[in-house]
C-alpha cells in the first residue's frame, strides 16, 4: 500500500493575541450593530445591519481558531462577500437569500471550531 503525504506548506501564523483581539473587536460591533438596527426607520437598513451584525459576530467566532494568516486573510474575505450577498438580499428583498444566509454564516463559523479541534487529534491509518 502507498501512503501520499504532503508536506505541510509554513505559512505565517497568526498570533493568539490577534485573534483574541478581533474576537473582542468584533463582537463589540456585532452588538453595537444590533443594539442600533431597531432603531433605524427603514426596515431593509435595519434588516441590513442586523445581519452585518451576523457576520461580524461569526468571523469573531471563527478567529481563535484559525492558526494561520492566509486563513484568517481568507476569513475575512468570505466574511465580506457575505455582506456584500447579505446587501443584495435584504436591499433587493429577496427573502430566500436572506434567511438562508442567516442560518449558514452562523454555522460555517461553528463548524471552523468544530474542524479546528478535529484536526489537532491524530489518527493514524494502515
Amino acid at each position: 500500500m502507498t501512503t501520499v503525504v504532503l508536506p505541510v506548506r509554513q505559512g505565517k501564523d497568526l498570533s493568539k493575541k490577534v485573534a483574541g483581539g478581533v474576537l473582542v473587536l468584533f463582537w463589540i460591533i456585532a452588538l453595537a450593530l444590533w443594539i442600533v438596527a431597531p432603531h433605524i426607520a427603514d426596515p431593509r437598513l435595519g434588516a441590513f445591519l442586523i445581519d452585518t451584525g451576523i457576520v461580524f459576530f461569526s468571523v469573531g467566532f471563527a478567529a481563535p481558531q484559525i492558526t494561520s494568516a492566509k486563513a484568517f486573510g481568507n476569513t475575512l474575505i468570505a466574511g465580506v462577500v457575505a455582506i456584500l450577498a447579505f446587501a443584495l438580499g435584504d436591499f433587493l428583498e429577496i427573502t430566500v437569500l436572506s434567511y438562508m444566509l442567516r442560518m449558514l454564516v452562523p454555522f460555517l463559523a461553528l463548524l471552523s471550531a468544530l474542524y479546528a479541534t478535529v484536526g489537532k487529534l491524530k489518527v493514524w491509518y494502515n
